[in-house]
């Protein structure tokens, strides 16, 4: 067996072994049923939706916050200015649902890049309640969502609740590599940094925070020269001394007809950024996907021990998505190639990019992932 051959093994061994840790961890997180519901503990909660744009399957995500079980919430809508094409559909559908509270809110100030955290800042300036929910615009969730995520901060030294998310609608070739890259890669990967390594690893598709540990942590305008102000969220309240907790829930989002361009500028971006944040963690995802070790090892003639290595790896991964809700088809089988090849090309864009545009501004992604805006 010659070198290359021994390499690709191993590399193929260790994404095996990673994989199988994650596994085990989101099989875990999710018999533990954390967020179970307790009695008598409902807390009144301000929903923030810092909306831009259409995302898909707007309205019916955004009425799945309209039809939660819970007995007192409000909506919050955020938006630069109201011809933002996202207003109409959300008043439409607060217009539907007059018995939950919704307050609009057009603020067009821009303090440092980030617009999400300008959205945010806005709305919770104008939000009544102590628990503030944040969540994007392509999020869809269950009813009895709200009432299994506050049940955590019952305990007083909680100040934070996260969530897994897993992507849902997939009907595009591109989205549904997307969808196996974010549900067989980054969901399994959360799970472990949080549970395994016990690193607060908060994902912004939907953040429960309570406002005083959001204040004490600096809140949201501490925030606006950051691309990653979810992971910094949920890093400086962890410091402030609040204990952060992932839920055993898995929220939706929409990911249905993207574009190839679109599904490589994001994670491409993503993987910038969770370059500059994790360091050395990093170079973990070298591991994410299976088959460039595997093709290695076949090159250097170990292809029986490298077909039975990378089916026993797409076996666990397998069970992940049946833990999660979302079960491979036999056409995700066939892409699992593809979204490996993906997966690597992602991560070395990772290690050599600093540039990106988001949301139409050119920018750098500093230290942190502070946003550096180019001279005007």
């Amino acid at each position: 067996m010659n070198a290359v051959a021994v390499a690709g093994l191993a590399g193929l061994a260790v994404s095996t072994l990673l994989y199988a840790v994650a596994a085990a961890e989101v099989r875990w997180l999710r018999r533990t049923e954390r967020g179970h519901r307790v009695p008598g503990f409902a807390p009144p909660v301000s929903i923030l939706k810092p909306l831009s744009g259409l995302d898909e399957g707007l309205e019916d995500n955004l009425t799945s916050f309209f039809r939660l079980q819970y007995s007192r919430y409000e909506v919050v809508f955020s938006f630069a200015d109201a011809s933002d094409p996202a207003y109409p559909i959300a008043r439409r559908v607060a217009d539907r649902h007059p018995r939950v509270p919704a307050t609009f809110v057009f603020d067009a100030r821009d303090a440092g890049g980030n617009a999400k955290v300008d959205r945010l800042a806005a709305a919770a300036d104008r939000a009544r309640h102590r628990l503030l929910l944040f969540s994007d615009g392509n999020v869809r969730v269950r009813p009895d969502f709200l009432s299994r995520a506050v049940s955590a901060f019952a305990d007083p030294r909680v100040g934070l609740v996260s969530h897994l998310f897993r992507a849902a609608g997939a009907a595009s070739v591109p989205s549904r590599v997307e969808a196996l890259y974010l549900n067989g890669c980054l969901l399994p990967g959360t799970a472990a940094i949080a549970g395994v390594l016990k690193m607060p690893c908060v994902v912004g598709k939907s953040i429960l925070v309570s406002r005083t540990a959001l204040e004490v942590a600096g809140g949201f305008r501490a925030l606006q020269n950051f691309l990653a102000e979810d992971y910094l969220i949920g890093r400086e309240v962890r410091r402030a001394g609040y204990r952060i907790v992932l839920s055993a829930d898995v929220v939706d989002t929409m990911e249905v007809r993207k574009t190839s361009r679109a599904v490589w500028d994001r994670h491409r971006r993503w993987a910038m950024m969770r370059r500059r944040l994790g360091g050395g963690l990093y170079l973990a995802e070298a591991f994410s996907g299976a088959l460039p070790w595997a093709v290695a090892a076949a090159i250097g003639g170990a292809w029986l021990p490298a077909a039975v290595l990378l089916a026993l790896r797409y076996g666990v991964e397998a069970s992940v998505a049946l833990a999660v809700g979302s079960p491979l088809r036999a056409a995700d089988r066939l892409l699992l190639p593809v979204r490996d090849l993906a997966a690597a090309a992602v991560f070395v864009a990772g290690l050599l990019g600093r540039s990106v545009r988001w949301r139409g501004r050119a920018m750098s992604i500093g230290r942190d992932t502070r946003i550096v805006l180019p001279a005007a």
